[in-house]
């Protein structure tokens, strides 16, 4: 195994070297040590080390923290402090510079390998949140209506090419900025202006709709016409961080019709996107931070993106099992860290004909719907066929059960609204709380 390559900044050759014989019995490798910054720099470049270890006092016009920042920006080196100075303000400045570590002198061999290890550790593990980040900022760029997500602060943290044409603004221009002057929405029969969204889903804590009347004000005057939703993003399931706008020109509806009106907002498809891309950006961190969620949160951005896209398409024949077992990422997503999915699929019920978007909509209405009863316990998707004898008829049944206590919410209007549009192929009944759903077998 390689050893890890460290770089010392110390202006002082006598404690340098004394750094440097601790660094190399830890079992490090120093790649050079730096006096100044201007030096540091240059070396820095040359040598590409995994970390360097920085003293915050040097000779010259650029100190340590100064260093550490163009360091991190430019080539994404962690830094650990040695220093002697541990003053508020000298503190305040290098903590804006995100250090991986902050040791004071003087120092032992066993803090500085604890300090250098987490300071490994550490930058592993935002290396995997901002690749992460980047995968979901690719799939949510994907997605064919536009997306803006707001952090805690109001301020915009993520938007897509689709948001970037209608608002007219680049993700470059816009992160940073209130999301009020990115995001600006007037009253479609006055012309008034009306008020963000995003305060009301920071206030409220729930996920609303924009309504049918409004116009979003681009940058250079343009007015346009749109609908969608604001969703909040979580931190675990009550406290919202952040908020998941998604919208689109009002001139896009006709080919979403077949997939819920707007007077049934939980049934539109978009409103359901919205909602699930404000679940998933809420896992993502948590499931990168744990020692085995990369692959699961790069599995789930890929399920959001492929979610994103479906259309609506006429009937076709499914492998029902597949899709189900295939949407189990964003289900659990869906239903949130309380309700615990179950799948029984029976291999004679794979063949089905019917619209997959129609299935991935309806399934996700009722995970959302069983997260919104505030119930634990399990959500349960089983599969099964029947055969008429005297008809000839066969059938894919789809059974969903949500937990005991929220079965109340399992048939309502939204659900009868994706399903009756749906030219007949499928039918629902509500049987003792649990929805089931009858699909044309393939012949």
């Amino acid at each position: 195994m390689n050893k890890r390559r460290i770089m010392l900044v110390e202006d002082e050759k006598v404690v340098a070297a004394d750094i440097e014989e601790c660094v190399k019995s830890l079992g490090y490798e120093v790649v050079g040590a730096a006096a100044t910054g201007t030096e540091a720099l240059r070396l820095a470049v040359k040598t590409m080390p995994d970390l360097v270890l920085m003293d915050i006092k040097l000779r010259g016009v650029l100190d340590g923290i100064d260093v550490a920042g163009a360091l991190y920006d430019q080539l994404k080196i962690p830094v650990v402090y040695l220093t002697a100075h541990a003053d508020a303000e000298i503190l305040e400045r290098a903590k804006l510079t995100a250090p991986s570590g902050y040791v004071l002198k003087p120092f032992d061999d066993r803090t500085l390998r604890t300090a250098i290890e987490l300071a490994f550790d550490r930058h592993h593990r935002e290396r995997h949140l901002i690749e992460g980040g980047q995968r979901l900022a690719t799939a949510i760029g994907s997605i064919d209506e536009a997306v803006i997500v707001a952090g805690e602060s109001g301020q915009v943290a993520l938007m897509n090419r689709v948001a970037e044409a209608l608002t007219g603004w680049t993700q470059a221009e816009a992160l940073g900025k209130p999301v009020d002057e990115v995001f600006t929405i007037l009253n479609a029969r006055t012309g008034a202006p009306q008020a963000s969204p995003v305060g009301r889903v920071f206030r409220e804590g729930a996920a609303i709709g924009l309504g049918d009347d409004v116009l979003l004000l681009g940058r250079h005057g343009a007015r346009e016409p749109i609908q969608g939703s604001a969703t909040p993003v979580r931190d675990g399931e009550t406290q919202a961080v952040g908020v998941c706008l998604l919208f689109r020109a009002a001139s896009q509806r006709a080919a979403d019709e077949p997939w819920g009106a707007t007077n049934h907002g939980s049934a539109n498809r978009l409103q359901i996107l919205g909602r699930l891309t404000a679940t998933v950006a809420q896992k993502f961190t948590s499931l990168l931070e744990i020692g085995r969620g990369r692959a699961h949160a790069a599995r789930l951005a890929d399920r959001l993106l492929e979610f994103g896209q479906r259309q609506p398409a006429p009937p076709s024949n499914l492998d029902l099992n597949g899709l189900i077992a295939g949407l189990d990422d964003l289900l659990e997503c869906a239903l949130g860290d309380d309700i615990a999915l179950q799948l029984v699929l029976a291999p004679g019920a794979a063949g089905a004909k019917a619209d997959p978007g129609r299935i991935e909509l309806i399934l996700m209405h009722l995970a959302l719907s069983a997260r919104d009863a505030a119930f634990s316990g399990q959500f349960s998707i089983e599969t099964s066929a029947v055969f008429s004898e005297d008809s000839g008829d066969g059938y894919a049944i789809l059974t969903v059960t949500p937990p005991a206590a929220g079965r109340a919410a399992s048939a309502d209007l939204a659900l009868d609204e994706i399903v009756r549009q749906s030219e007949g192929e499928i039918r629902f009944s509500v049987e003792e709380g649990a929805v089931k759903l009858y699909l044309p077998a393939i012949s």
